[in-house]
């Protein structure tokens, strides 16, 4: 494995994670879910089905990520933040 997964940290077979990215305590990553390298995905984080992280972000403690939505690289998703399904997210925001 090219990433850390804290035990409590599910992630279904259909995701892909990328090198040197970290999965904090209870974080959830669906099927479909593609996540790039260096990423934080912090305690209670969903990141749902279909969705494209590219490297670099952090993805703070308990975010909700719907369906589809496309985060640009090096972003930083703060704390308890909810993106509606579908959207796109800027590089660097």
């Amino acid at each position: 494995m090219s990433y850390y997964q804290h035990p409590s940290a599910i992630v279904d077979d259909g995701a892909q994670i990328g090198e040197g990215s970290i999965l904090m305590h209870g974080s959830l990553i669906n099927v479909g879910a593609r996540i790039g390298s260096n990423c934080i995905i912090n305690s209670q984080a969903l990141i749902e089905h279909d969705v494209e992280i590219a490297g670099h972000c952090h993805i703070s403690t308990g975010a909700r990520i719907n369906g589809g939505v496309r985060v640009g690289e090096g972003c930083f998703i703060g704390s308890g933040a909810i993106l509606k399904e579908g959207i796109e997210v800027g590089a660097y925001a």
